[in-house]
């Protein structure tokens, strides 16, 4: 019988001073466990290696033990979270280990981490790394893979989901936790899906963290390690939750468009696939799965389903005004050999009651597509009580704006 194990590395609190202690690591890969291990089945695989723990001795420990504590048919997810380098002339990677001085010498290159995964026999590996310069550990070269879950299973794999690219990611703010650990850890919390593969969960990371900060996740095969094409498969653990009513002020709420907005941009036409649906409940209204009509008031729309209409770019031109700290000014010309284009992004904010912002931006500022009749400015910022209502209500100032148009209900797409 299969089982799905978690090895977790993480550290904030560095022997040396010259690698600055990090606010959310810790706290980041304690949350991501306790997911795995209550919602999806997982256990730890050996103990967890925090702070003065994650040592370069006990790390590659860890790495070398997993190849006696595997079998050919479990999974195992491989999670590091502190700082990492990058070799300035080969480019290589390294993970710092919390009693490491300085120098290369004392890392733990990503060559070692790579021989650890050569000698382990599970079926499937996953690698996550948040760490600065994640993205050393593979080539840019990705692979798409749609087939049905029994088919990715079937064949072993070794994939690796990285928090950036070659560069510097962020740690967050103090007790809110890394921009890629919250969509990671908020997917899988509020996921309510059955079953779902590590294509799919890479790539709502990689969404949502390159939407709401400047680092870009990266997901993609381990070369030269075994990997045939399959891929690692999660499933929920406890089905009591895909069944029972959610009230509103609960998590699901978060990945849902509350049912005033649901009900604006359902009168756009757009197509909608989520199960979810808002029900009333004597004078209360209910997110609940849709398996009854009884009461029904409307479909509700997730995030994803939502951005799906949300152009990569959007048409600007010379009279598009931009903001300033104090005006706005009109656009202008692009630069000779350049064009313009606005595109939206999805931003966390901490104003109370409205936690997302959603922002159309142009040469990195605010863009404002036109002018009213009483002299203000379309700003196009839309505040949200969670990710997917700002998303709907940009779907909105988007289509008023002419800056989109739906097409008829029950097909996917814009114009």
């Amino acid at each position: 019988m299969s089982k799905n194990f978690i090895l977790n590395i993480a550290i904030n609190n560095y022997g040396n001073s010259a690698f600055p202690k990090l606010n959310n690591a810790v706290n980041d890969a304690k949350k991501f466990e306790t997911i795995l291990l209550e919602n999806y089945g997982f256990e730890t695989i050996t103990d967890s290696l925090f702070d003065e723990n994650a040592t370069r001795k006990n790390i590659i420990e860890s790495l070398n033990k997993l190849s006696t504590l595997t079998t050919n048919s479990d999974n195992l997810i491989i999670y590091f979270a502190g700082h990492g380098s990058i070799h300035p002339k080969t480019k290589k990677g390294y993970w710092i280990p919390q009693d490491a001085e300085n120098q290369i010498s004392d890392f733990i290159p990503n060559s070692t981490i790579v021989d650890a995964i050569y000698g382990i026999d599970a079926k499937h590996i996953l690698l996550i790394l948040d760490s600065c310069f994640s993205g050393s550990f593979l080539n840019q070269t990705r692979s798409q893979v749609e087939h049905h879950y029994l088919k990715l299973n079937e064949s072993k794999s070794r994939w690796v989901i990285t928090s950036g690219r070659d560069e510097k990611v962020s740690d967050g703010k103090p007790g809110i936790g890394s921009p890629f650990s919250v969509i990671l850890n908020e997917f899988l919390e509020q996921n309510t899906a059955k079953t779902f593969s590590v294509s799919e969960l890479a790539t709502i990371v990689s969404k949502g963290t390159g939407n709401s900060s400047k680092q870009q996740p990266i997901f993609a095969h381990i070369e030269g390690v075994g990997h045939q094409d399959g891929q690692m498969i999660f499933n929920l653990a406890n089905e009591v939750k895909l069944k029972a009513p959610v009230e509103v002020q609960t998590d699901l709420s978060k990945i849902v468009v509350p049912l005033e907005a649901s009900k604006k941009i359902k009168k756009l036409g757009l197509s909608k696939k989520s199960i979810f649906g808002f029900y009333k409940n004597n004078d209360s209204i209910i997110v609940k799965l849709n398996d009854s009509k009884n009461d029904f008031i409307c479909n509700a729309y997730t995030y994803e389903e939502i951005t799906e209409y949300i152009p990569e770019f959007i048409d600007v031109d010379e009279e598009t005004y931009i903001a300033n700290l104090t005006n706005y000014e009109k656009l202008g010309k692009p630069e000779e050999g350049t064009f313009d284009y606005a595109t939206v992004s999805f931003e966390r904010t901490f104003i109370k009651d409205t936690p997302y912002m959603a922002i159309c931006k142009c040469r990195g500022q605010m863009v404002a597509f036109s002018k009213t009749e009483d002299g203000y400015y379309n700003n196009l910022i839309c505040w949200g009580i969670n990710q997917a209502e700002s998303a709907a209500l940009m779907i909105i100032a988007l289509e008023k704006e002419n800056k989109l148009k739906i097409k008829t209900a029950g097909n996917n797409g814009y114009k």
